[in-house]
């Protein structure tokens, strides 16, 4: 993959993540203001397509990433550059308040976390003890619209605590938050999940489709790591 292919790889999954739709060669021109020809783009995007990161859906004329694309934009991104605003430190920080039994904070957390990023969180205190926060958020994404996808979902979210055993069971989740895309998690081929544990044994998880904000979604839930 060349410098140019890189950049319009990572152009054509930031205006996913923001729009939800298909990415084609005229929207790059329009929004991204490339100076590159539309054939010479259009030609990248084939090149993309053809070597797995990128797929072309059959109604539309634009592309969307596919997972391939996501890891390779992930391994690239540069997270410990990843902030959050005062405000969302602010929201955060007020949302311990809330409560004085630490079980209790760390729902209300999760819950906050959950209203931050638009995604679906999970708190578990023990491998036997499950929250969630944010159920609606997943169903409501774009995604996710077609009834067998809802289905698929549901059966998957009734089964949750088995979902979140692997978690537990992997020592490399102290240090930091860490990404794991489709098939190296269970909660379904089409989501991301962003998780950590801590050495007392609680977990979080946040999930959402593989079009989520890695960026700001990692930076919050590194804060709630340095709260919890």
């Amino acid at each position: 993959m060349n410098e140019r292919q890189k950049q319009l790889l990572n152009l054509v999954i930031e205006s996913h993540i923001t729009t939800a739709e298909p990415i084609g060669s005229r929207f790059l021109i329009s929004e991204a203001g490339l100076d590159w020809s539309e054939a010479t783009i259009r030609n990248d995007l084939r090149a993309l397509e053809e070597e797995g990161y990128l797929t072309h859906p059959h109604t539309s004329a634009g592309r969307v990433p596919t997972e391939k694309g996501y890891r390779f934009y992930l391994k690239n991104l540069d997270l410990a550059k990843a902030k959050i605003s005062k405000k969302d430190n602010d929201v955060l920080g007020m949302s311990l308040k809330e409560a004085t039994d630490p079980e209790l904070q760390y729902k209300h957390l999760a819950r906050t976390l959950a209203e931050l990023s638009g995604e679906t969180v999970f708190f578990a205190p023990s491998p036997n003890k499950v929250y969630f926060a944010g159920l609606s958020n997943l169903f409501a994404k774009p995604e996710f619209r077609a009834l067998e996808l809802v289905a698929d979902l549901s059966q998957i979210l009734d089964h949750c605590d088995q979902c979140l055993n692997q978690f537990f069971e992997d020592d490399g989740f102290y240090d930091m938050p860490k990404f794991l895309l489709g098939k190296e998690h269970d909660f379904g081929n089409m989501l991301a999940a962003l998780a950590f544990n801590r050495d007392e044994g609680s977990l979080l998880v946040m999930i959402g489709p593989m079009r989520m904000d890695y960026s700001r979604n990692y930076a919050l839930m590194n804060r709630v790591k340095e709260l919890m």
